[in-house]
């Protein structure tokens, strides 16, 4: 758990207790956009886009867009009221993540 991190403790919660991932890595690479936009301010402490890698047995028959949607909508409260600004996502099935993995 990121100690200090509200923002990526309550992702991480969210899409743990809904999609009850095998693997879910969550990357905070706010820094690099610190002055662009959902920062203009330069806020080093700010917790405005990430990069997360989600691998589900809840993502088996759905299309990468129906994937991305489900995990938005978990996400529906950080995007509007906590300053969630930009979500990179790899959204894979267990046998989808073992098969990346071999190559």
């Amino acid at each position: 758990m990121n100690v200090g991190r509200p923002l990526a403790n309550s992702m991480r919660k969210k899409i743990s207790d809904a999609l009850k991932p095998s693997v879910l890595e969550i990357v905070d690479e706010s820094w690099q956009h610190a002055g662009h936009s959902g920062n203009p301010s330069g806020d080093a402490s700010a917790e405005t886009h990430f990069n997360v890698e989600i691998v589900s047995e809840m993502f088996e028959g759905l299309n990468q867009v129906k994937r991305q949607r489900k995990v938005y909508q978990l996400l529906e409260e950080e995007f509007n009221e906590k300053g969630l600004h930009a979500l990179q996502m790899k959204t894979k099935t267990p046998e989808e993540y073992e098969l990346s993995a071999k190559k």
